[in-house]
């Protein structure tokens, strides 16, 4: 435990860690954003003002405050709060299709919306009440009372995660799981004072918990970004050397990214960061090792669920030589895990069902007895009066050395670029477009941290040979997959989509998505490279020869032709970040190439002329 919190007992809200920094080191930085920061005396005055005019808005212990921001500090200062008032605060996302997020405003039941006028956060239906985040210049906090705020029971967040039905569900976190969490990664990465935890993720991510309270447990500082745009490689590397950050966190492929410009640029991490946790997807063995050898900031994989606040186990030091996968690691202080069958609990060597059980479960789902009751179950194992554990649906076991092996899901969930997905609900919604008589969704078989479609068509004469796939055209998958984008986050769209003639099945009726996901994997390997014109005028170096080769060689997709667009056929934007790096190596004229020149020229033509343009 460090010096800050030295001494203290077992917190049952986070805000008894929060008042004691406040009270011991008021001057030291909490929320930092570019050159301004905000102490923990500022933070607390802006803190205890706003959640004085929550109150004042009926927002008290047992009501929800809605964030609907796009300011990472803002969203912080709402945070703190919510909870100062006693209250619970959610989070709208931005970027949801309209339909959902009216859903989520409507299910969340808050009772008022903090907002940002003229900002760019996510929109909130008519009607709605909402509170500006910003207000007068705080006054010395005047006392307020506090019966009944701090109680280790009561609820501070609703997250909402993917659900079977396609409707994502409220998980309800209440405030001593919270507390127990921020302790228990606290303890575990040794956070102090000095540490400053620099803020990726997006604001509706249950990471974004794990960025903020465990480092201000601690009495360090959460670096925030002035908005919450995607970072480039480059620019992630420029921010976390200028904010002298300690720690970040990210997801695993935008780590295989930033890990693969690193190499290419030939630089290592930024002196001050000694952490990076990474977590959402299975690593590579490979690419751990390559980075431990190469790089001083250490690596700790992360494994958690948004039910059981966050992070339950991590893993970090040497990988030995013979380990065929990156172990998910132990369980914080907070968690008990085990891996089950049948409900017995398994000894070390065993695969079964990865069980979480502890003060970090969630209380529930909101408004959902039923899912509630499936995945928190009485536990059998544990003789206090109450105790549940929560079934994950993952599989795993456990090592000699006691860390625990991540195996893959035991039912239809996904996991997609840190999010968990059920496949069904993806499936129902291409099946509702006219051209579409079956769906079937796996994981990507190239990057395996996306989605690929396999679809029969409606009309028969658009079926491929039996047993072959073929790609759908741009204006195809468009039509395809347009109920989907209409109803669930960009991430669930899938961004590879191929004609089917039927779904082959395996000897026990069931669809074979092996074999789906071998002949997808096959089919841009059997397509012929579509023809190039000779250079253009604009072309004279050959830009487009180059541009060409890098998108087929991204994408996995020999055949694509010159005005073949990046997005229709596969690409996202870790694989434009992807693109962007290679061809800054390739060709001098993409030096200072951005990925949104990409999203304004998807065609290798397009871009080949933008580049040539500005040699």
């Amino acid at each position: 435990m460090n010096r800050a919190s030295a001494g203290l007992p077992p917190a049952a809200d986070f805000l008894d860690r929060w008042d004691h920094h406040v009270r011991l080191r008021p001057g030291a930085p909490a929320l930092l954003e570019g050159e301004d920061a905000w102490t923990y005396r500022t933070a607390d005055a802006r803190a205890e003002a706003l959640a004085a005019r929550l109150a004042a808005a009926g927002a008290g212990p047992g009501a929800v405050v809605g964030l609907a921001l796009d300011r990472p500090r803002d969203a912080v200062l709402g945070m703190l709060a919510a909870l100062k008032a006693g209250a619970a605060f959610t989070v709208l996302e931005d970027g949801l299709p309209p339909g959902l997020r009216e859903d989520l405003v409507r299910r969340a039941g808050a009772t008022v919306w903090l907002h940002r006028a003229g900002g760019a956060g996510a929109p909130l239906p008519d009607g709605t009440p909402r509170l500006e985040v910003a207000g007068p210049d705080p006054a010395p906090p005047a006392a307020r009372p506090r019966a009944g705020v701090r109680d280790a029971g009561r609820l501070a967040y609703i997250l909402f995660t993917s659900g079977s039905t396609g409707r994502p569900k409220g998980t309800l976190i209440e405030r001593g799981a919270l507390a127990g969490f921020a302790d228990a990664l606290r303890e575990r990465l040794a956070l102090t004072p000095s540490d400053r935890w620099f803020q990726v993720a997006s604001l509706g991510f249950d990471v974004v918990i794990e960025e903020v309270f465990p480092v201000l447990a601690a009495g360090g500082s959460v670096v925030c970004r002035p908005h919450t745009r995607p970072l480039e490689p480059e620019d992630l590397h420029r921010a976390l050397h200028d904010s002298a950050a300690t720690v970040v966190e990210l997801s695993t492929q935008y780590w295989r990214e930033y890990a693969r410009w690193l190499d290419a640029t030939s630089r290592t991490t930024p002196p001050a960061l000694r952490a990076v946790l990474v977590g959402g997807e299975r690593m590579d063995p490979a690419a751990y090792r390559a980075w431990q050898q190469r790089r001083p900031a250490a690596l700790v994989h992360v494994y958690g669920l948004t039910e059981c606040t966050v992070t339950s186990t991590l893993y970090t030091g040497r990988l030995p030589e013979d380990a065929d996968e990156v172990p998910i690691g132990t369980p914080l202080a907070n968690a008990a895990v085990t891996v089950r069958r049948d409900g017995r609990v398994l000894p070390w060597g065993e695969t079964g069902e990865i069980h979480v059980a502890g003060p970090s479960l969630a209380r529930g789902y909101l408004d959902d007895d039923e899912q509630t009751a499936r995945r928190f179950r009485a536990d059998p194992h544990d003789r206090a009066p109450g105790a549940r554990t929560y079934a994950t649906g993952d599989l795993g076991r456990f090592l000699p050395d006691g860390n625990l092996v991540f195996l893959g899901r035991d039912d239809a969930q996904l996991k997609v670029r840190g999010h968990r997905l059920e496949a069904p609900a993806v499936e129902r919604a291409l099946a509702d477009g006219a051209d579409v008589d079956q769906a079937v969704v796996l994981l990507d078989p190239v990057d395996g941290s996306s989605l690929t479609a396999c679809l029969v068509p409606a009309d028969p004469a658009r079926r491929p040979a039996p047993g072959t796939v073929r790609p759908l055209t741009g204006e195809q998958r468009r039509r395809a997959v347009r109920p989907v984008a209409a109803a669930l986050p960009e991430w669930a769209v899938p961004t590879r989509t191929y004609w089917v003639a039927a779904l082959p099945k395996n000897p026990h009726g069931k669809i074979d998505t092996a074999a789906l996901a071998a002949l997808c994997a096959t089919a841009g390997e059997r397509a012929a490279p579509a023809a190039v014109s000779a250079p253009s005028a604009q072309d004279t170096n050959g830009a487009l020869t180059t541009v060409l080769d890098r998108f087929r060689t991204v994408l996995q997709a020999p055949a694509l032709g010159p005005d073949d667009d990046f997005f229709a056929h596969g690409g996202q934007s870790i694989l434009a970040m992807r693109l962007v790096s290679e061809l800054r190596t390739d060709l001098p004229a993409a030096a200072a190439l951005r990925v949104s020149a990409l999203f304004d020229r998807p065609t290798p033509r397009q871009l080949a002329e933008h580049l040539s343009g500005h040699r």
